[in-house]
Formats: C-alpha cells, sequence, structure tokens
C-alpha cells in the first residue's frame, strides 16, 4: 500500500491573514549546517526553485514545493526568521520589544 504523503497546510509562501512573509523574494530552512532556499519563479508561478547547500538550484511545481517544505520540518529543519524558533520577539509589560 503507497505511504499517504502530508500535505502542509500553511506555507510561508501563501497570502492570507497572519502571513508576514508571502511577499519575501526566497525562504531559507536551516538544520545545524544544512540550509535549503526556496524561491519561486520569476517566469511562472506555478515553480519554485530550490536550492540545497549552495548547489545548483532545482525546478519543481508548486505542490512539490510544499511537500518538500513539509518533509523539511519533519526532519527538524525551522524557517530562518520564523518567530517560534531563534529569532522570537520578546514583549515587555510596556509594549516594547526586545
Amino acid at each position: 500500500m503507497p505511504r499517504k504523503e502530508k500535505y502542509p497546510e500553511k506555507c510561508p509562501w501563501d497570502a492570507g491573514p497572519d502571513q508576514t512573509r508571502s511577499n519575501d523574494d526566497y525562504w531559507r530552512m536551516t538544520n545545524g549546517e544544512d540550509m535549503v532556499t526556496f524561491s519561486k519563479s520569476k517566469l511562472d508561478p506555478n515553480y519554485f526553485y530550490i536550492e540545497k547547500n549552495s548547489e545548483e538550484k532545482k525546478s519543481f511545481l508548486s505542490f512539490q514545493a510544499r511537500l518538500t517544505y513539509q518533509k523539511l520540518l519533519d526532519k527538524g529543519y525551522w524557517l530562518e526568521g520564523s518567530r517560534d524558533h531563534k529569532y522570537q520577539q520578546h514583549i515587555h509589560l510596556n509594549g516594547t520589544r526586545e
């Protein structure tokens, strides 16, 4: 029986409420020294480029990029600049951010 892929509900490039990074030029995920960068094709919005550790960029259909994003999350990668990890902003009682 084929294994069913887990389709991600939200990717950082999705538009909509609570999506603050949908207009970024690229999205970088890291796990230790490994780094994977996603970027949208400027010629065709149905394609993404994925580059791992400064290797050659490869072109993927949008749904393949979504599945790759989810697999990387499952393997312990995290989105650089995401609020829920290293770059979490602390809001003090007086409303200022650190």
